[in-house]
């Protein structure tokens, strides 16, 4: 698949991991070139291993961890951004002035832009509107990836940045990260089946996710799903000691962490079409040279 470019806009370290490792690490590994950007250090996650970090180097630690999970993922580059996570919603570190939610948009969006000159991917990727689970930071950077993928190609949107053989340009796709509806409690009844005490979801969060009728990809990641988790344990500070996936059949890790899920924002899916088994079905690689 040599000729193909993706391009991955995300919020924190490790939201390439969890959610979508197995579709980038793929692609990665059928010759898609894939860069990674990450808008802040993920200041406000958790510390899941005692000892891994604390609260004053958690950023500079996660920034080590992400570089770790882009190598095992086989991205081609990646660049981390300075704003900073905003936290979950209706923490205290949403009012941070220099949370990535107080961002001023249209900056936000012209560096996204930029990427896309720059870059040139076919498809972009980021998080669907919902932020996966409500997360400020994830909602905010589908918004603004969504609006930079829509103005790259004017070239009355920002044309200070055409110079130097930069020129508008138009992304053929745009695919939302997903998980379907009741994903919590799929997972945890999963994990309790295996033998698991992991805790049921509370009952305002058991139905969190998207509409199954709303998501267009389903990719099962096979092979890929060792890739994924290698991916995901380079995140030490974000995975706990006990975490369950090698403690039960490994067909039940594939159920949960082998299975991704993605929504093709654009182009509209019309009735009856067939999106295909990866976010390139059907395109044109760019010639070479």
């Amino acid at each position: 698949m040599s000729g193909f470019r993706l391009l991955a806009c995300l919020a924190h370290p490790d939201d390439e991991a969890f959610p979508m490792g197995g579709a980038l690490a793929m692609h990665a590994a059928r010759g898609v070139e894939v860069r990674l950007v990450t808008t802040t250090l993920g200041e406000e996650g958790e510390i899941r291993q005692p000892g891994a970090a604390t609260p004053e180097t958690l950023g500079k630690i996660r920034s080590v961890e992400l570089a770790c999970s882009v190598r095992a993922l086989g991205l081609a580059g990646h660049e981390t951004w300075q704003y900073r996570d905003s936290g979950m919603a209706g923490s205290s570190s949403n009012a941070d002035p220099s949370a990535f939610v107080n961002a001023a948009p249209q900056e936000v969006v012209e560096r996204l832009v930029a990427e896309i000159r720059r870059f040139r991917p076919q498809v972009v990727l980021t998080f669907e509107p919902g932020g996966l689970y409500g997360h400020p930071d994830h909602i905010a950077i589908c918004r603004h990836t969504t609006e930079a993928f829509q103005r790259s190609p004017d070239p009355e949107s920002f044309p200070h940045q055409l110079v130097h053989g930069i020129s508008p340009h138009a992304p053929a796709r745009l695919f939302y990260s997903a998980r379907p509806a009741g994903f919590r409690m799929e997972w945890a009844l999963s994990l309790r089946a295996a033998g698991v005490d992991f805790p049921l979801p509370a009952p305002d969060r058991a139905q969190e996710g998207t509409p199954v009728d709303e998501i267009h990809l389903e990719l099962k990641l096979g092979e890929y799903l060792e890739t994924k988790m290698a991916s995901i344990l380079c995140h030490r500070t974000q995975v706990a000691a006990d975490w369950p996936y090698h403690r039960v059949p490994r067909e039940v890790t594939a159920g949960i962490l082998g299975r991704e899920y993605y929504i093709r924002a654009f182009p509209r899916v019309e009735p009856g079409e067939e999106v295909g088994t990866d976010f390139f079905h059907g395109l044109e690689p760019e010639p070479a040279g």
